[in-house]
């Protein structure tokens, strides 16, 4: 155990090294947060980054599992990507007979930038991406040399790892099997940025699902020069150190009131683990029924990495989590300046919104909202300490509360 520790921690440290010096900033720790980070991706359904718009964290998003949210299926037509993020766009999701087997379809990786155009190869016709940065130093899968689990090994954190960074190198272009946690998704391509070449084409990719993998298929096998790792937005679980019950969550608002902590439990979380590119709200209390009370209790804001809640007045008190990346194009919640739902109004869709992203209704000049589906969790600041939060469901609300209005300053929209 303790070698194979030792190896994953030098893999760590070579793909860290190699996505610094592109601009990469591999998460190992509780990140600092000193203000809202851009999503690693937004992705639009026009060109020229026009139209519906999602954010998204890293992962693997695929639209058999209907995780593209706003721009869905065969929309997308332009991509902004974040300095040190890469992604991977296919023509193909990872629907039933895909995964594992089979490819997807053209595909191609864009580095950090604005692309106002995916080409007219990819125009309206993405059904999956695959977004990465550096990896983080938690081992979730494990790449083999040989078929069937054999030859020299290299374990992957959640992460980008490319044969043109070096992050390959233990094996080379020599995969021939792979093992992947549950939770986690890999997608395994035989170029990767550089080999590409000019048009990005990343010739055959696959998609790998958690499980073993004895075999990658005779048309990858040695072959693989890309491999990027997707996991859970956010891990919650009930021991320190990432011990205990465990339950991974999507990006959304997550109530135990509804059952929806039922797996690692109410009142019992102690650790948590959030995904690069995401930042998760906990709060102490998840009621309904004293809106405008201050009824969510003590919460607070953690951005990218772990941390452990023990010693601390969250440990075993949690009832709500928010996890998201970014925001999205929508009216599932309406926000407006004045009570009454009356004077300047923004419309926000599923997603996280800090005092920045509030858009014509401004900070800290909310008095009112209108949530036309789902949940909103709307807190007193942006920072760690979020002051003030209260949990809105799908309704009318004339009032925010007097220790809210006019101080609104985040807001977290759950469709």
């Amino acid at each position: 155990m303790r070698a194979r520790q030792s190896l994953a921690a030098s893999a760590a440290i070579l793909v860290a090294f190699a996505w610094a010096q592109a601009g990469a900033s591999p998460v190992g720790r509780a990140a600092a947060l000193p203000g809202m980070a851009t999503p690693p991706l937004v992705a639009y359904a026009g060109r020229a980054f026009g139209g519906d718009w999602q954010s998204y964290g890293t992962g693997i998003f695929d639209n058999a599992r209907g995780e593209l949210g706003t721009v869905d299926n065969d929309e997308i037509s332009s991509l902004r990507v974040a300095p040190g993020y890469r992604v991977v766009a296919c023509v193909e999701g990872g629907s039933e007979g895909r995964v594992d087997e089979g490819d997807l379809g053209e595909c191609r990786v864009f580095g950090p930038g604005g692309h106002d155009s995916v080409g007219n190869d990819l125009d309206d016709r993405i059904s999956l991406l695959a977004v990465y940065g550096g990896p983080t130093r938690h081992a979730v899968a494990t790449a083999y040399q040989g078929p069937g689990f054999t030859g020299a090994d290299l374990p992957l954190g959640p992460g980008g790892f490319e044969a043109a960074t070096g992050a390959l190198d233990r094996l080379g272009a020599t995969i021939s099997s792979l093992a992947i946690d549950e939770g986690y998704r890999a997608l395994a391509c035989d170029r990767d940025s550089v080999s590409a070449g000019t048009d990005a084409d990343l010739g055959l990719c696959r998609l790998f699902g958690p499980g073993r993998h004895s075999g990658v298929g005779d048309d990858l096998l040695r072959k693989i020069s890309l491999v990027a790792v997707g996991g859970p937005a956010l891990i919650a679980t009930s021991d320190a150190g990432m011990g205990g019950l465990t339950q991974t969550f999507a990006p959304g608002i997550h109530q135990a009131l509804t059952s929806e902590l039922s797996q690692v439990g109410n009142d019992t979380i102690t650790s948590l683990r959030v995904a690069d590119g995401y930042h998760a709200i906990a709060c102490e209390d998840d009621r309904t029924d004293l809106i405008g009370q201050g009824d969510l209790g003590l919460c607070r804001r953690y951005g990218p990495g772990d941390r452990d809640l023990s010693g601390g007045r969250l440990n075993d008190e949690v009832s709500l989590l928010a996890v998201y990346p970014g925001g999205a194009s929508g009216d599932t919640a309406l926000a407006y300046a004045d009570r009454d739902l009356n004077g300047v109004s923004a419309a926000f869709g599923p997603g996280w919104y800090p005092a920045a992203d509030l858009g014509k209704v401004g900070n800290d000049t909310v008095s009112s909202l209108k949530v036309r589906s789902g949940r909103v969790v709307a807190c007193e600041h942006d920072r760690e300490k979020l002051g003030t939060c209260r949990l809105f469901i799908s309704g009318d609300h004339p009032f925010v509360g007097t220790t809210l209005n006019d101080r609104t300053s985040l807001l977290a929209v759950s469709p």
